[in-house]
């Protein structure tokens, strides 16, 4: 696995579907998207104040670039604490086994790979 390829959370940038939707220019892969994940993350949209996902809104260039960022990307309170301390990724964080913010992050069945593959880079190390 390749770390620059994920992002501090472990999300592989490469496989979620906004960024191929990005790097295509994929306008249908973007209202199917945002249709999904409209049912998928309302409850935590509601609790950010965020309204309902539009296709435009679906464009990112992955978790580590200043431009093109998701939504919830742009204000991601995981990226901002490994951003902070100067993290490659989240499996080099002295506290990645309690972190609160990952603990509730990897309880969403669609985010448990990213744990994994944050796991996995703490066995190579």
């Amino acid at each position: 696995m390749q770390e620059e390829k994920l992002a501090y959370c472990g999300i592989n940038c490469a496989q979620c579907p906004v960024f191929i939707a990005t790097t295509n220019d994929d306008n249908e892969l973007r209202q199917k998207t945002a249709k999904e994940w409209n049912g998928i993350y309302k409850d935590i949209m509601e609790s950010l104040g965020m309204q309902e996902l539009k296709p435009q809104d679906m464009n990112c260039r992955g978790c580590r670039t200043e431009e093109r960022r998701f939504l919830g990307c742009m204000s991601c309170p995981i990226r901002k604490c490994s951003r902070d301390k100067e993290l490659t990724t989240c499996a080099e964080c002295g506290i990645f086994e309690t972190c609160d913010m990952l603990q509730g992050f990897y309880s969403n069945i669609l985010h448990r790979q990213a744990k994994d593959n944050l796991d996995e880079i703490r066995l190579m190390h």
